[in-house]
């Protein structure tokens, strides 16, 4: 990019570029990431003429791939749109005696012959041209909607004493310490007629723990591990859910579009005063993805998205992606690939990129058809006629 920032656009020959890359180039980077978009800036301009693969270890330090791009603003009117790629992976002589890693070179007979497949821009077992698009791709996001089961039971609501941020830290504290713990650390900043103060000597202790298995915290969440109002108002959140609990019973809900509202409702019957927060984290305790349950419908889909029907949360564990070359329907090809398979797959259309990538492997690929059964197996007794003399006379030695 520092070279094609530097090409004259304003001039009559323009500039040409000539580049040798290792093959990273060609393909590393994700569609929308720094490296693709390079070689999409490259490609949408109409600036890519040529790349050349060259032979391996026909450098002194490295046995890489390398390639040479040629790169040009001036292009000559056969070549506009197109992109010519060049395969002489098997045009060089050996050397006699390697150099470093250098083992072969390109005389001129073969750099001639380069020079010409370039020069006349014609295809032939070596030479490929391909139109600009060919090389391109859009990146779709395909997702699979949120299936959750919900229950109250004794084991989810306990696990609401801790916070899920400081989990292992708050279970060690309360197995030592149990209920007690609540009272300790409300005495941590109180005076007390006794020599040690208590509150001091549990936050002591925890701090000993932390430091004996090297867990390290971040200031606020060591001030909320040693703080009684952080550990009550867990204390409160684990209550509630327990009345919730007894007032809902322990069924299984396999449609959380339905449990949401008994939920709210439930809370309101109850009066309690349960922040978002706080809510999310019953929710998370109770709640389990499951193939079998209903898919959770968007709480706030917006107007566009009404007008095509139910929008459901999206799992984003069942999260994929698909490449899709430009020269295709991005519905079409998701109607052919994904839904015949997933019926309730959708594409978010929010997050589909543009990506461009080029693979010599696949453009010069020549398949070599598999060996006979019957070529093989006369071979295998053929080797066995060979081998019978043999194993005879040691036999007999």
């Amino acid at each position: 990019m520092n070279m094609v920032s530097k090409m004259k656009h304003h001039t009559e020959l323009g500039s040409r570029i000539a580049t040798v890359h290792n093959g990273l180039a060609l393909f590393t980077g994700d569609a929308g990431g720094g490296e693709s978009e390079i070689r999409k800036h490259t490609i949408e301009n109409d600036w890519l003429e040529c790349i050349i693969a060259l032979p391996k270890n026909i450098f002194y330090n490295t046995g890489i791939p390398t390639y040479i791009w040629i790169v040009s603003n001036k292009k000559d009117p056969k070549r506009k749109g197109k992109v010519q790629l060049i395969n002489t992976m098997e045009l060089y002589e050996k050397l006699r005696k390697n150099l470093g890693q250098k083992n072969c070179e390109m005389k001129p007979v073969q750099i001639d012959a380069i020079t010409k497949l370039y020069m006349d821009f014609t295809e032939s077992d070596i030479s490929k041209i391909y139109p600009n698009e060919y090389f391109g791709y859009n990146k779709i996001t395909v997702e699979r909607p949120l299936r959750l089961s919900a229950r109250f039971t004794p084991e989810a609501t306990a696990t609401l004493r801790f916070d899920k941020s400081l989990l292992e830290e708050m279970e060690w504290a309360y197995t030592n310490f149990g209920d007690k713990i609540y009272e300790l650390l409300s005495q941590k900043s109180g005076k007390s007629n006794n020599p040690i103060n208590p509150g001091s000597d549990i936050i002591g202790k925890i701090e000993a723990h932390l430091s004996k298995n090297e867990v390290k915290l971040k200031t606020a969440d060591k001030v909320k591990l040693l703080s009684a109002d952080f550990w009550n108002s867990q204390l409160a959140l684990m209550q509630a859910a327990q009345k919730i609990a007894a007032k809902l019973g322990n069924q299984q809900f396999d449609d959380y579009n339905t449990f949401v509202p008994l939920l709210t409702k439930a809370i309101k019957e109850l009066k309690l005063d349960i922040e978002a927060k706080g809510l999310k984290a019953i929710t998370d305790a109770i709640c389990w993805k499951n193939e079998d349950a209903e898919k959770v419908i968007k709480k706030a889909p917006s107007l566009k998205e009404r007008a095509g029907g139910e929008v459901y949360e999206a799992d984003s564990d069942l999260r994929d992606t698909e490449n899709v070359p430009l020269d295709q329907d991005i519905h079409d090809y998701f109607n052919r690939e994904v839904l015949q398979h997933i019926p309730d797959a959708w594409i978010d259309e929010s997050k589909t990129v543009k990506g461009y990538e080029i693979s010599f492997t696949r453009y010069f690929y020549n398949y070599v058809p598999p060996r006979s059964i019957e070529e093989i197996t006369a071979e295998i007794f053929e080797l066995e006629k060979e081998t019978e003399g043999i194993l005879n006379e040691i036999v007999n030695d």
